[in-house]
């Protein structure tokens, strides 16, 4: 079974020795600015695949969801899309692992700043080769 870690914050990026570096990491509210844009954000994912599940091929998609589970749409005001990126992923057991550890894959999805959602409830919902679970999402709150 697959685990993951959500995190959000201002910033973040991933090393080449595959460490997560964020600033701001932790909130859970965010206020708009004047303009009703957002600052920018980033969703840090920590894959945690099992021993058994390394050398297989592995599709992460990371969606917005509103509070009423609907998805979020953004881009052009006529043809506006599902905010969601995906990505597909392969994890090698690294030379002298000892047999069954788990080996964490980092992500980072970076949203720039000027989204623009009105006061509500968000969450990024998580879903891992299809399969989704209660906690894997991450929710935050946009105030007015």
């Amino acid at each position: 079974m697959m685990h993951a870690t959500l995190l959000l914050c201002d910033a973040a990026e991933v090393d080449p020795a595959g460490k997560v570096h964020m600033l701001g990491a932790g909130w859970t509210v965010v206020g708009a600015g004047p303009t009703g844009a957002l600052p920018g954000q980033a969703v840090v994912v920590l894959v945690h695949v099992p021993w058994h599940r390394t050398g297989e091929d592995h599709l992460l998609r990371l969606s917005l969801e509103d509070a009423d589970g609907r998805a979020v749409l953004a881009g052009a005001p006529e043809n506006p899309q599902p905010l969601v990126h995906q990505q597909a992923f392969r994890v090698q057991r690294p030379p002298g692992a000892p047999e069954g550890i788990t080996i964490d894959v980092p992500v980072v999805v970076t949203i720039g700043p000027g989204l623009v959602l009105p006061p509500g409830r968000y969450a990024w919902r998580l879903e891992i080769d299809g399969e989704t679970r209660e906690d894997w999402l991450v929710s935050f709150h946009v105030r007015a």
